[in-house]
């Protein structure tokens, strides 16, 4: 409790210290306070994280994500790994059932990713419904999908 009040009576002695320094008075300090609390905050971001761990299983299953107007990046990562000879395949379609990445997971080496697309004036192009598909193949191993929007 001592310490707490210490560290919060040195906060204030250092921002009156900071102000007259730099003569910034206080509600001009607490406006810029303001700016830099709410700078990002209207940012829109989602974030689907897909992950399993298969011990030999064959298994086919397909999902959706959509990526809303308003978004200006997107990133897709995958990682993967297979300790027999079977596979994982994940692939991605982007609106329109346009192919956009195909990776097969195999024994020959560990697997890791990721694109970042700047969305900027092609916007048509990536907003929308896109859809996953994972297979696998008697795999003993394991897999990530992550897709994050920002």
């Amino acid at each position: 409790m001592v310490l707490a009040g210490l560290v919060i009576n040195n906060q204030k002695v250092f921002s009156q210290e900071l102000r007259r320094a730099t003569g910034i008075s206080s509600s001009e300090q607490l406006e810029r306070q303001e700016r830099i609390t709410y700078l990002g905050q209207d940012e829109k971001s989602t974030q689907l994280m897909l992950s399993k761990h298969f011990s030999g299983e064959s298994v086919s299953k397909s999902g959706n994500f959509t990526v809303d107007e308003g978004i200006r990046s997107l990133r897709i990562s995958i990682q993967g790994s297979i300790r027999n000879d079977g596979s994982i395949t994940i692939t991605i379609y982007s609106p329109g059932d346009d192919l956009f990445k195909e990776m097969e997971i195999d024994n020959s080496a560990d697997i890791h990713w990721s694109q970042v697309i700047n969305i900027g004036d092609n916007v048509a192009k990536y907003i929308g419904e896109w859809t996953y598909e994972i297979e696998t193949d008697e795999a003993e191993g394991m897999y990530n999908l992550s897709i994050t929007t920002h």
